[in-house]
């Protein structure tokens, strides 16, 4: 059975490069995060990034309090 996933993003970002240096001050890559996330575009003109975090070890690690969080 397939499951429809809308987000609406708390903040986004006018670049990709932009929107993964606020990932990584949160969550920097020295760390032992270990977080799996992507990105996603907005669907307007603009097309605004905005990071979206995967899974159980995101919600424990308090992604939800900053980005968009799914699954």
């Amino acid at each position: 059975m397939s499951k429809y996933l809308e987000l609406t993003p708390n903040k986004t970002y006018a670049t990709a490069a932009n929107a993964i240096k606020a990932v990584e001050k949160v969550f920097p890559p020295t760390g032992d995060n270990n977080l799996t996330y992507f990105l996603a575009r907005t669907l307007d003109e603009k097309a605004r990034f905005f990071p979206v975090f995967l899974g159980e070890r995101a919600v424990q690690h308090g992604a939800h309090f900053h980005f968009n969080v799914a699954g």
